[in-house]
């Protein structure tokens, strides 16, 4: 187990059920701040940040999405709660996987955002990673935006896309590259027939990083799973669509507590 402390907060050490909340390659804690803010104050609602991304150490070798799992089994255990609901966005989703197939007696329900059984393709994230330790940050920040925001988002709140893209441009390059060949190494194909938390997956119909047709064959996949589309959205469908997000996130953790 190749485990590395990475930075998390709480909105509420007392409160239950906890959520954890797994974000976005090339991205920190603070994507979430819509849903820390709008989810239920009695709940338990814990961020964090990646290893190598935000506030969080790149860790020893080159890490696997199974060794992302576990830091987040780390988080659960280090403030003493043995069961979760765990929502993850993009790869955050494809850690959410992993954690349901291997940690199923701690994992009370799933949502997976924005997500697949696979991400890219192997080749071309083992040629993003070794781009970005070549070249470092700018490029990727600079094709990014119109993947992750809508063309209307980009126009109605030039702000927010901007931040979200000034921290890409200013993180460390060998955090977004280990990410990025944890990606590669995964294949959710033998990994998802096996998960049995109640799951919920959403996606953005207008994502072009991780499209519809992707989620519903996840869908399918998973026992059970249940499918929603988020209308007038790219891949950060809970910066997008916050209040549609979070109310289809609250409703699937309070029917599965």
């Amino acid at each position: 187990m190749n485990m590395t402390k990475v930075k998390y907060e709480q909105s509420n050490p007392a409160g239950e059920p906890t959520v954890i909340l797994g974000s976005s390659l090339g991205t920190d804690r603070f994507m979430w701040r819509e849903q820390v803010e709008s989810l239920p104050r009695t709940w338990n609602v814990i961020t964090f940040d990646l290893r190598g991304h935000g506030a969080s150490p790149v860790g020893p070798g080159t890490p696997s999405i199974d060794d992302f799992a576990d830091d987040v089994v780390a988080i659960a255990d280090d403030v003493g709660v043995h069961r979760f609901a765990f929502c993850g966005l993009s790869i955050g989703g494809v850690i959410g996987q992993s954690l349901g197939a291997r940690y199923p007696d701690r994992v009370s329900s799933l949502v997976l955002a924005s997500t697949g059984l696979t991400i890219l393709s192997k080749q071309a994230l083992v040629e993003r990673a070794e781009r970005v330790l070549d070249e470092g940050m700018a490029w990727i920040a600079d094709v990014s935006a119109p993947r992750w925001f809508t063309e209307r988002f980009r126009s109605e709140h030039p702000e927010i896309v901007e931040a979200k893209m000034d921290h890409l441009r200013h993180m460390a390059p060998r955090g977004y590259a280990d990410a990025c060949l944890a990606l590669a190494g995964f294949d959710g194909h033998d990994t998802a027939p096996s998960i049995s938390a109640p799951t919920l997956i959403l996606s953005g119909e207008e994502d072009l990083a991780t499209p519809p047709e992707g989620s519903a064959e996840l869908a399918s996949a998973v026992p059970g799973a249940v499918l929603r589309s988020l209308p007038a959205c790219a891949h950060l469908c809970n910066v997008e669509q916050p209040a549609l997000f979070t109310e289809l996130v609250q409703r699937h953790v309070e029917a599965n507590n």
